[in-house]
């Protein structure tokens, strides 16, 4: 254990240089973070009453009614089931084709800087640009693409309620791959060179040196980044926002963008049923989170 002799005048300058440099981030998380997650929460057991502008407690009532609510109404049945929709998908498709052109990357296969930056370049780019670049192409280039081949004219891809999901999908995909084969590249670069070495001498074939050397070896990256996705499942907005503001279709609503809307619409009397909400939404996602993170540290592959 670190201890500090406050008797020594050296040790005193080191010591309140110290507190000096870490007062500001403690400040700002005890603000910022725990200032406002225990407001939020007490806001959850109060109403607002109009008449006097002031909140007053009232127990689990909105936690009752915002219960009732999910249960209900069609609108959270949509939500739910297209968040949980997109985060598998982008989970499978995302995860495998991240992890393999990392491994790619890894390998200093043709045009790997090529591909490391083209596969960012979506991260870097204005979100609203990306949206107004995904939209033409898939409203505006690909139906007249269609018809120059000689088909059909057809709705885009977007303005099509049969392939809407599917393309907010994969650009949710899109945006998100570059961020993870940055991260898993980086955790590739880092294994020793003898580890693959003695792999290819016991005469390892690519797919093995990457199942039995390399995963094992990033394992606690990936399972970072897996466990992160699953965090973020309820705040996933899909990019709703950026593509139609506040007037997307019910049927295409994930929960991050119901909540987001609502938020912005809100008065002083439904910031308690949003703080509920949360609440709810945090109970649900917590246990899932941390039990998925524990088993995976079970069965997962070790490094050692």
């Amino acid at each position: 254990m670190l201890t500090v002799n406050l008797k020594n005048k050296r040790s005193r300058k080191m010591f309140i240089f110290y507190c000096s440099m870490i007062a500001l981030p403690v400040l700002q998380v005890v603000i910022f973070y725990f200032g406002v997650n225990i407001n939020s929460i007490l806001l959850a057991f109060k109403n607002y009453d109009r008449e006097t502008g002031a909140y007053a407690w009232t127990g689990f009532e909105h936690f009752i009614k915002v219960s009732n609510e999910m249960f209900t109404d069609v609108t959270w049945s949509f939500a739910f089931k297209n968040s949980v929709l997109a985060w598998s998908v982008s989970l499978v498709v995302s995860m495998t084709l991240a992890l393999f052109f990392s491994y790619y990357i890894y390998k200093k296969g043709f045009g790997k800087n090529f591909f490391r930056v083209m596969l960012f370049l979506p991260s870097i780019v204005s979100g609203i640009v990306m949206v107004i670049l995904f939209r033409n192409l898939v409203d505006n280039f690909i139906p007249a693409v269609v018809v120059r081949l000689g088909g059909e004219e057809i709705l885009g891809l977007l303005a099509n309620h049969d392939t809407t999901m599917l393309v907010l999908i994969v650009y949710g995909i899109l945006m998100g791959f570059g961020t993870n084969v940055l991260l898993l590249s980086g955790a590739m670069s880092s294994i020793s060179s003898s580890i693959t070495d003695a792999g290819q001498i016991d005469g390892a074939n690519k797919w093995q040196e990457f199942w039995h050397i390399v995963f094992p070896q990033i394992f606690p990256t990936f399972l970072t980044i897996l466990i992160i996705s699953i965090a973020n499942l309820f705040s996933n907005q899909l990019s709703l926002f950026s593509f139609y503001g506040s007037y997307a279709e019910a049927q295409f609503y994930t929960v991050g963008y119901l909540l987001y809307k609502r938020t912005l619409a809100a008065s002083y009397a439904e910031y308690s049923d949003l703080a509920a909400i949360g609440i709810i939404l945090t109970l649900i996602i917590v246990p899932i989170t941390l039990g998925i993170r524990k088993l995976l540290e079970k069965v997962g592959p070790s490094n050692g």
